[in-house]
């Protein structure tokens, strides 16, 4: 499979996988999603930022050196952002092009108005522009250890296969979102939308004079019906198509011509 082509319903064995992440190249969900990739491939890479790079969302590295260090069998760690992973990846570290990347699993969920800031679907939205079909994976509540992970570890390949199954279209990226529950507890997959959550951001002192950070994020405890926060709340792993052409359609569609 060529990486133009789109994985077309009823594939579930794939060539080769790229894998990244947006928590660095030594976090558990990586392992864990390295883990379900074997399920479908014995030609798995890994190329994955050296450290955090969390909220980076598409942020590419401009007019600096990048590098890339080993870090075992196909395993490869990159001083960069996880675009940079990717196009690296796709550009140079393979001889060839993955027929899939899987991204993730991030330890937090990337749902409602948080997706544009996600390093893990950005790295996700690198492949699908490049022609290769994307899902980005994440935890709710996930953290440093694999317990935080049980619903991924348990439903991980069941919901890959399940998306090879139905297919992936072109610059489109799948993102999952496992419920913060024990594996067994989990009722399925379901389809969602985006949710609406967030109304502020909260700013803190920093730790030296005129300095600043981000807080917690100021999120609404009400979910929309049918969203991604709203059937994970419901004991279901979400599942969203998010496409690469981000237009209003509608409004764009009410805009007129002015002519001078």
């Amino acid at each position: 499979m060529s990486t133009s082509s789109v994985l077309q319903s009823g594939s579930t064995q794939i060539g080769r996988i790229l894998i990244s992440n947006d928590d660095g190249i030594d976090a558990v969900g990586i392992h864990i999603l390295e883990e379900i990739a074997s399920a479908f491939s014995d030609d798995v890479w890994v190329i994955a930022p050296m450290e955090n790079r969390s909220g980076m969302s598409r942020a590419i590295s401009l007019h600096k050196d990048v590098i890339i260090e080993p870090h075992g069998n196909n395993r490869f760690a990159c001083s960069g952002t996880p675009s940079d992973c990717v196009i690296m990846g796709l550009g140079k570290v393979m001889d060839r092009g993955p027929d899939l990347v899987l991204s993730g699993i991030n330890a937090g969920m990337n749902v409602a108005d948080d997706v544009l800031y996600s390093g893990t679907i950005a790295a996700a939205m690198e492949g699908a522009l490049m022609g290769v079909p994307a899902i980005a994976l994440s935890q709710r509540n996930g953290g440093t250890d694999r317990q935080d992970f049980d619903a991924a570890i348990t439903h991980g390949v069941r919901v890959v296969q399940h998306i090879l199954e139905i297919g992936i279209a072109r610059r489109t990226v799948m993102n999952v979102n496992f419920p913060p529950m024990a594996g067994v507890d989990v009722r399925g997959i379901k389809p969602a939308s985006l949710d609406q959550h967030k109304f502020g951001d909260q700013v803190v002192e920093g730790s030296v004079p005129n300095s600043y950070r981000l807080g917690p994020l100021m999120a609404r405890d009400e979910t929309l019906p049918g969203s991604d926060r709203a059937v994970m709340d419901e004991g279901w792993i979400s599942l969203t198509a998010l496409g690469m052409d981000i237009t209003a359609g509608d409004v764009q569609a009410a805009l007129a011509t002015e002519t001078f």
